[in-house]
């Protein structure tokens, strides 16, 4: 990758046209080169449309008769389409990987998600998937010698890469990645991802292979992140779509118009009836600046030849309000093709709305994003098992690696008061989830959270098996010095003998009136 970001070249427009051929490069994977270069090509103006979009850089070809020529290089920009990816992005919220046989860390994939920096670069795809409707993780094994991980993951946006679909399969036939690019937006370095080998190309006189590698996958070490698939379109749909770059049109050149407005409205229209021409004029006769007579304190103008006085009519400025109705219609129709809430869009409701009326008008986003991350967490599942049988040396995947699943936040975005008393209710019905951690996922708590909770209760719950056994302990040792004290108390009166008086009555007679006599 050079030191120029690759972004700065996504406005050359630029095509590329494969060369006829390269050193050492086998046939089979030249023509499959050449098809992803083919798709490449005639995607990428589309791409680029919509990252134009996104990121406010996408100028208006038709501004409309109504805007003056000399307003018409006015740039504004609505930031809705931005809004609309990153509302529907930011609820997609991957949250690790789960099994059934391995509750915590399955096949210790968090040394490795830490290592790719799943926490952030995932969102980074999933947000560029929605732009496009598409976008790729490839998984390799990475040069430990220079510092990358044992297995790295890297993220590819959809400007500069491209697949095939494999129906049958349903799976990546191959995949091309853009590596890097010369001054001029040229690609200088592709890698070619296939079933059995990852093979990169660069140019220098020639293009020629730099390496060929096999990954013993026996499968495109790449997945798509699609966003809303379909049956004839698997790479899916972009929440950009063509209604949305229409509405935002729209939207722009109401605001413009509305800024037209505002500047007929700060300068008021005046009409200056039976005035001398030579009022306008200077004492040099040269015109006089119209600013200057809108801006002056004071202005004089004589009477005519006829000793007439000039009269003055202003004509009633134009109001902004019809600019501003438009815009609310717009704003609910962009709501409707994207299902973002209006309130989001910027546009103010006069009658505040109840937390019951907000949540029902994100229930169609919360749909969305929650079909989003099933189709999010069929290709995650397959990177995580990529990763693992690169890293362990598997040529397949296991039947515990099968049952990997990928973990989602709740996409309602429920806070922790209500997804607790949700949990409360469900632990009455079902009173053994309270010792379970699933009952603390649903209430909110992310990994490190609930790891430290169970840590914690490991550590007070040993805490408290220390304290009784001390308890008994010294409790046992009380009761045996209590019990030597009461036979020392009771040892005199068993060592009497038979002769010993002590405090004995004497016995009495036959008859029982006085001591007895001895014969």
């Amino acid at each position: 990758m050079s030191d120029v970001l690759m972004g700065d070249y996504r406005r050359s427009g630029l095509g590329f046209n494969l060369p006829e051929h390269i050193q050492g490069i086998d046939e089979d994977t030249y023509d499959l080169l050449a098809q992803l270069v083919v798709i490449w090509n005639r995607k990428r103006s589309r791409n680029l449309l919509r990252s134009a979009y996104v990121d406010g850089k996408h100028r208006l070809d038709h501004v409309g008769f109504s805007i003056p020529p000399s307003m018409r290089d006015m740039e504004e920009i609505v930031g809705w389409p931005d809004k609309a990816v990153s509302a529907h992005a930011e609820r997609c919220m991957f949250d690790g990987f789960v099994s059934r046989t391995m509750p915590q860390d399955p096949f210790d994939l968090s040394g490795l998600m830490a290592d790719n920096r799943f926490d952030v670069e995932i969102p980074q795809a999933i947000r560029s998937s929605m732009i496009h409707s598409v976008s790729f993780l490839s998984v390799t094994r990475g040069d430990e010698r220079s510092g990358e991980p044992p297995v790295l993951v890297m993220p590819h946006s959809a400007e500069w890469s491209s697949a095939l679909w494999d129906f049958r399969r349903r799976a990546l036939k191959g995949a091309m990645v853009v590596n890097d690019v010369d001054s001029y937006g040229t690609p200088t370095m592709i890698t070619v991802f296939t079933p059995e080998e990852i093979v990169t190309c660069r140019k220098g006189t020639g293009w020629y292979v730099e390496s060929a590698t096999r990954h013993g996958l026996g499968r495109v070490p790449v997945e798509s992140l699609t966003y809303r698939p379909e049956i004839d379109r698997p790479f899916g749909r972009s929440v950009v779509s063509r209604a949305v770059m229409s509405i935002t049109d729209d939207a722009m050149r109401t605001v413009l118009r509305t800024e037209v407005s505002a500047e007929f409205y700060s300068a008021p229209q005046l009409f200056l009836m039976g005035a001398d021409p030579e009022s306008f004029t200077d004492d040099q006769g040269n015109p006089i600046p119209m600013w200057e007579m809108v801006l002056g304190r004071i202005n004089a103008v004589s009477k005519d030849d006829e000793g007439d006085v000039p009269s003055l009519q202003q004509i009633g400025q134009q109001s902004v309000q019809p600019h501003i109705m438009q815009l609310q219609q717009l704003a609910a129709r962009f709501a409707g093709e994207t299902n973002v809430p209006v309130s989001s869009l910027g546009i103010v409701a006069e009658n505040s709305q109840s937390a019951e009326a907000m949540m029902a008008a994100q229930k169609d986003l919360v749909v969305d994003c929650s079909a989003a991350n099933r189709s999010y967490g069929s290709a995650l599942k397959r990177i995580a098992q990529d990763m693992v049988m690169l890293r362990d040396g598997l040529a397949e995947p296991t039947d515990e690696l099968r049952s990997l699943e990928v973990k989602w936040r709740n996409p309602a975005m429920p806070s922790v008061i209500d997804a607790g008393d949700a949990m409360i209710k469900l632990i009455s019905a079902f009173p053994w989830m309270a010792d379970t951690v699933v009952a603390l996922e649903q209430v909110g708590f992310n990994d490190e959270q609930i790891s430290r909770l169970l840590s914690e209760r490991r550590r007070n719950e040993a805490k408290d098996q220390l304290d009784t056994v001390l308890g008994r302990l010294s409790g046992g040792q009380g009761d045996d010095d209590q019990s030597g004290r009461d036979q020392a108390e009771q040892g005199p009166a068993e060592d009497r003998g038979p002769g010993d008086s002590g405090d004995e009555k004497p016995a009495e007679g036959p008859q029982g009136n006085g001591p007895g006599m001895a014969a």
